[in-house]
């Protein structure tokens, strides 16, 4: 994208099924937050291009109003009189240099910041999509015993008119399917969420919906055991964009330190001034050398604030390296903790044995061969184990896309 131009480049139409892929593209060309922070960072590297500059020459003209001798005003003739000066100011001690280090600086920041909010949105990006995947999987399981229990209830309310059975059989599952709904309505409402953020950070102005698609065997492939806890460590403070702000800062701090100090030698102003008539003689020529004496104000004040602020910068930056070591710990232990119930679980619970469970209990229902309870039971068995290894599969992922965003790195690309 070139300075200063905006590009809205990828929209998805309504329930479109969209990858990973394609929503981190439409991601990078279209998030406002990304848009402005790179107008910052072209902010900044314009402020360099200041710094660079000389200041503008002053010159000023004395022009006499009244001539009393000949009567002229404003008298521009060689009998009035006019006088002409120029001023040029020449920063010494290096202080220009010093500015453009400055903003060389601050620019470097301003960069850094761009790729720690990418760094930061990118994770919300990530987890809001693969959450809304799963949460609508967990729907979907919800979809399909609702509309079993639907036809099954209206096959028992003429069962019941019918007199054949009781009707707190009918009661029963009535409320069953009830509970059904409003857990449903909850899964609707927390999906809505993910969906909300999803439209936000690929910058959607219309709000259209999509329909997430994950690829999920590469869950399987994933070999936790060859991640080493001393390398993203290592990852952590070479790749976090927010530590190497911290290291710029005490840069910055140095680099006005020295800035200040500079100030201390006053600059050095050149000038040249022609005057018609009001010297000794006709069309005076002079030169002019100006230069304040730094009898008082050294600028002691300043200089001193600028020690204090590298002092403060050295300790935030410790303070930041010590949060991404925390952070980093807390992401390793969080994945190993889910890796563990997600190795043991997934032994059990993703087979077909429980998608053959919920055809075999409804007909065993309608056979007679179970009874309510015992389908109830059933029921609420299939639709947990689906539900809660959705939710295993979210936090699995949720932990690996946090430890990829602690250490600043794709450990697990997807």
């Amino acid at each position: 994208m070139r300075d200063g131009e905006q590009t809205i480049g990828v929209n998805f139409s309504i329930d479109e099924k969209v990858a990973i892929a394609n929503a981190e593209k439409a991601f990078l060309e279209n998030n406002f937050q990304l848009l402005a922070a790179r107008f910052q960072v072209n902010a900044a590297e314009a402020a360099v291009l200041q710094a660079r500059l000389w200041d503008n020459p002053v010159l000023s003209i004395d022009q006499g109003a009244y001539n009393q001798a000949t009567g002229k005003w404003f008298d521009a003739s060689r009998t009035g009189q006019t006088t002409v000066a120029v001023e040029q100011v020449f920063s010494l001690a290096g202080k220009r240099n010093k500015r453009v280090a400055l903003g060389k600086i601050n620019a470097g920041i301003a960069q850094n910041q761009f790729y720690d909010l990418m760094r930061t949105l990118r994770y919300e990006l990530h987890t809001s999509f693969f959450s809304l995947y799963f949460l609508r999987q967990s729907i979907a399981v919800y979809d399909q015993e609702i509309q079993s229990l639907r036809s099954l209830i209206e096959g028992y309310k003429i069962q019941y008119e019918n007199g054949n059975i009781p009707f707190k059989e009918l009661a029963r599952l009535r409320s069953l399917k009830f509970n059904m709904e409003n857990e449903r309505l909850e899964l609707l409402k927390r999906a809505a969420e993910n969906q909300n953020t999803l439209i936000l950070l690929t910058g959607d102005k219309q709000g259209r919906p999509v329909k997430p698609i994950a690829e999920t065997s590469f869950l399987d492939k994933i070999d936790m055991n060859s991640l080493r806890y001393g390398a993203l460590v290592d990852t952590g403070l070479s790749c976090r964009y927010d530590l190497q702000i911290a290291a710029s800062k005490v840069q910055l701090s140095q680099a006005n330190l020295s800035l200040q100090k500079s100030l201390r030698m006053p600059d050095l102003t050149i000038g040249g001034t022609w005057d018609r008539q009001g010297s000794y003689i006709e069309n005076y020529n002079s030169v002019t050398l100006g230069l304040s004496i730094p009898l008082w104000d050294r600028n002691q004040g300043n200089i001193k604030a600028a020690k204090f602020t590298l002092d403060e910068s050295r300790v935030q930056q410790s303070q930041a390296e010590l949060e991404v070591r925390n952070d980093i710990s807390k992401a390793y232990t969080q994945l190993m903790e889910a890796e563990k119930v997600y190795t043991s679980a997934s032994k059990y619970f993703m087979n077909d044995d429980y998608e053959k469970l919920i055809d075999g209990i409804v007909k065993g229902y309608k056979n007679k061969t179970i009874n309510l309870l015992e389908f109830i039971d059933y029921y609420e068995t299939y639709k947990n184990s689906k539900t809660e290894m959705n939710l295993l599969l979210i936090n699995r992922l949720e932990a690996m896309e946090y430890l990829n965003f602690v250490t600043g790195k794709n450990w697990f690309n997807y």
